[in-house]
């Protein structure tokens, strides 16, 4: 927890703001770049980090981030004109994601994106496109392997089953129009097995080299996604049994056979990663206040103003939470939202300080998917505030107000003004 914290801050910050409330440590986000870009660099200095926005589209963060010299990685639609209302260039844009409608790879195009297609539909769009402009698109494969226990089939081209080769194969003698130069693999999320990204660039190396021996493809950059682990472990582990691997080592595992690989060429390609929540999971914190206190079925069961409408990851992972109260005594207890769902639980089976009515919890790594996929189920989404490198504390969303909600009904034939 960010050392403004104190029970006192944290009263005043709700008081100011609402509760709950999110608070962003700004300075932690900037850390983390610059640990994921330094360690990478160190070992393969052609490496460039690209953001991936869905973990958390906040203007604020994503500018921040933008700040740091990063890339952007979008998966098509409003994000990509979130990066556009930024400012940020095309070339600085990553464009992914299985569904790119043909008005917006019109303008992805036309600013000159990195685009990796996920289907052959798409590269028939962008060859069409292309055709129609008289210019050559380049454009990179997305593709999938079997790594690790659920492989993520549903994006891009098999490689095992040929399926990827044989696309390529129909780029180059088909769709004249685009120039295959880039590859794309993202193998899953939340990873603390640094071995899969081995094997993953393995397979990649392979392919890379079939390419160029049977089809004369040369590959400029090699795109692996994200999917680095944070503090923030499954529902199904334990604390004590999470161990998050340092940047460093997942480097290594990546860098180290691209090194061996390319050991003999100047022109290296370059290497894309895209973290999103290893940028912005451990910088944000959720501030809930107690609003009650029961016990059921023999368990002390604490209810905050807080529910998985804003908290939707309880469903799969577990925080770590500190309660702000001078009580010392623990006690097993479950952590319920406020909603009218049974299902609104958020932590259960945790030691937890005895806290009353009034006392706050404080939710960790509350930073990753949260905002992103968070809706208002019976409850308006709280204010997002943001502690600066100085110190200093801006808001950076406002509460949401019921004119936010029904401002897009239409009641009597015309739009709801309130």
């Amino acid at each position: 927890m960010n050392k403004l914290l104190s029970e006192l801050d944290a009263k005043e910050l709700l008081e100011k703001y609402g509760s709950p409330l999110f608070i962003v440590d700004e300075s932690k986000i900037i850390y983390q770049y610059q640990q994921i870009k330094q360690k990478f660099t160190k070992f393969y200095p052609n490496t460039e980090i690209a953001y991936a926005y869905k973990a958390n589209y906040l203007l604020e963060i994503c500018n921040l981030i933008n700040r740091q010299d990063g890339l952007a990685e979008v998966i098509s639609g409003f994000e990509y004109q979130i990066v556009k209302l930024l400012g940020i260039k095309g070339n600085k844009i990553i464009v992914n994601g299985p569904y790119k409608p043909t008005e917006e790879l019109n303008s992805i195009i036309e600013e000159g994106c990195i685009i990796n297609a996920d289907n052959i539909n798409e590269f028939e769009k962008i060859n069409e496109i292309a055709e129609k402009q008289n210019m050559i698109v380049n454009v990179g494969i997305r593709i999938n392997a079997k790594i690790g226990k659920l492989p993520w089939s549903k994006f891009g081209f098999n490689v095992e089953s040929k399926e990827a080769f044989n696309v390529t194969q129909i780029i180059k003698n088909k769709f004249t129009n685009l120039n295959l130069n880039g590859i794309h693999i993202h193998i899953g999320t939340n990873l603390t097995n640094v071995n899969l990204y081995k094997e993953s660039i393995s397979i990649i190396l392979n392919f890379i080299e079939e390419l160029k021996n049977k089809l004369g493809i040369k590959i400029n950059y090699i795109d692996l996604g994200g999917g680095f682990a944070t503090e923030a472990c499954p529902a199904e582990c334990d604390f004590k049994e999470w161990k998050v691997p340092d940047i460093e080592e997942y480097a290594k595992a990546i860098c180290e056979p691209l090194n061996r690989f390319f050991e003999n060429e100047t022109d290296k390609p370059t290497l894309i990663l895209e973290p999103g929540r290893y940028l912005v999971d451990g910088a944000i914190s959720l501030a809930t206040s107690v609003i009650t206190v029961k016990s059921i079925s023999g368990i002390r069961s604490v209810f905050v103003d807080a529910g998985v409408n804003i908290l939707p990851s309880a469903f799969y992972r577990k925080h770590k939470i500190e309660a702000l109260t001078d009580n010392i005594e623990k006690e097993l207890t479950d952590v319920y939202g406020p909603l009218c769902m049974n299902v609104d639980l958020l932590e259960s089976g945790i030691m937890l300080p005895k806290v009353g009515v009034g006392d706050i919890l404080i939710i960790q790594n509350a930073g990753a998917y949260e905002l992103s996929q968070s809706m208002q189920f019976t409850r308006l989404r709280p204010a997002v505030i943001g502690i600066k490198e100085n110190g200093k504390i801006s808001l950076l969303r406002r509460k949401e107000t019921i004119e936010d909600i029904i401002r897009l009904d239409v009641f009597n034939n015309r739009l709801v003004a309130i």
